[in-house]
């Protein structure tokens, strides 16, 4: 039977592609896959400086995320994210602590990941190009978790493996309307394929934008094939390099836990 293949690249609070950082690589294959993530960051930081006493960020999101390949390497992705609850604590202009929280549909985005693969007698892989769109959604409050503002990006990304190993890098940009700032992000995977159904990653993520505010963050993740039909991915980072330009939280740590379905 068909099976998956092939990771792209990154992509900000949605991370990755479907399903579970993979595709359908047949033409006429269509997927889709839940994810949840939990995200908390238990600093308010001014630069690298904490602001107040304990004041933190909490985020729960439940990731909708769907893939259509027409032929191997022209797909169409989907995802759209809901904010299940989020709160945040800052402090008023009289230095007292205040609570903000957000809820409801994200902002949706849609990408066109163009593909050329290779393979070698020791290894496979593929080169990747994809323009992105972001589309708004909902009004932006107070406090929103999504930027709510149209976007586009472009991505590029290189992977290859063997039987055992596997490498992926990539570096994705983002142009948004109005005083919105750009973004950059970058990832490197390195990972282990184990009983050609699954693979044990350690995945690093970089993100800077335009003001000089930069996260790097890192952790394992595990992919695993139930079936040809259903997958399942468990990913945990955390935050080891945090700077705010702006007053921001930071110092944070996220959990995502997932299936997708593959045709």
């Amino acid at each position: 039977m068909r099976i998956l293949l092939s990771i792209l690249l990154v992509l900000p609070l949605a991370a990755d592609q479907p399903i579970m950082n993979m595709m359908p690589r047949w033409d006429g294959g269509f997927g889709f896959q839940l994810m949840q993530q939990y995200r908390t960051e238990s600093e308010l930081l001014d630069g690298k400086d904490e602001v107040g006493d304990g004041l933190s960020e909490s985020v729960h999101l439940l990731h909708l995320e769907g893939v259509y390949t027409w032929d191997r390497s022209i797909r169409l992705t989907a995802k759209l994210p809901f904010v299940l609850d989020a709160e945040r604590e800052l402090l008023d202009a009289a230095g007292n602590k205040v609570t903000q929280t957000d809820s409801g549909v994200g902002d949706l985005t849609l990408a066109l990941p163009l593909k050329r693969y290779f393979n070698e007698t020791d290894k496979s892989g593929s080169w990747t190009f994809a323009p992105q769109l972001r589309v708004p959604l909902g009004e932006k409050d107070e406090y929103s978790v999504y930027d709510r503002a149209w976007g586009m990006g472009l991505s590029f990304g290189y992977e290859q493996e063997t039987s055992t190993s596997f490498l992926a890098v990539g570096v994705s940009g983002w142009f948004l309307e109005g005083d919105e700032d750009e973004e950059l992000h970058a990832h490197l995977d390195l990972g282990w394929n184990f009983n050609s159904r699954g693979q044990l990653l350690l995945e690093t993520d970089a993100h800077y934008e335009s003001d000089g505010s930069y996260t790097v963050s890192t952790g394992p993740a595990l992919y695993y094939r139930i079936t040809d039909l259903v997958h399942t991915r468990l990913e945990w980072k955390v935050d080891v390099v945090d700077y705010q330009k702006e007053l921001d939280h930071g110092k944070g740590q996220s959990i995502k836990v997932g299936v997708g379905f593959v045709w």
